[in-house]
């Protein structure tokens, strides 16, 4: 019971660092945490989606889909949120792509 109380702690502290870091604009710092995370707890899905946001917050849409693609392999019941969010993200970067003069 300590043992599984002390990794969801662990996991509930990483996800709160990148968290934090993505909060404050530190995108770089948050995706490497967050593939230190992946590391550690590859069949975790937050750890995916932590990456999938930082890529996100660096433009880096390309990066994003391939986390998020994995995600998809380790927990396929994730492909609602996984279709959902790559729908709205797809849709703002359509959208602030620059216009042809």
């Amino acid at each position: 019971m300590l043992k599984a109380n002390l990794s969801t702690f662990k996991w509930q502290s990483r996800e709160s660092e990148v968290d934090d870091l993505l909060a404050a604009g530190q995108s770089t710092s948050a995706k490497f945490a967050a593939m230190e995370w992946i590391a550690q707890q590859p069949r975790r899905p937050e750890t995916h989606w932590a990456l999938a946001k930082a890529h996100y917050q660096l433009g880096e849409l390309a990066a994003a889909k391939e986390v998020l693609r994995g995600l998809l392999q380790v927990a396929p019941d994730e492909r609602y949120r996984v279709d959902d969010w790559l729908s709205h993200v797809e849709d703002e970067f359509r959208d602030n792509r620059p216009k042809l003069a």
